[in-house]
């Protein structure tokens, strides 16, 4: 959870000129991704300060 609220608190000084609704939106975004997957990664791809992109790479592990 520590790394959530760093993960949170990161995202909240990078939306420079966002409301904190929006900063919320994207911090759950990204909670919400990382729930979803069992293996593979999350990239957040930022512009100008700004976060544009998240994206949820998925793999699958065949034992």
């Amino acid at each position: 959870m520590k790394t959530f609220l760093r993960i949170k608190e990161r995202a909240l000084k990078t939306e420079k000129n966002s409301s904190p609704r929006n900063s919320d939106k994207v911090f759950n975004d990204i909670v919400k991704a990382v729930g979803e997957i069992k293996y593979g990664s999350i990239q957040i791809h930022i512009q100008d300060g700004k976060i544009i992109q998240i994206d949820k790479i998925s793999k699958v592990r065949m034992h």
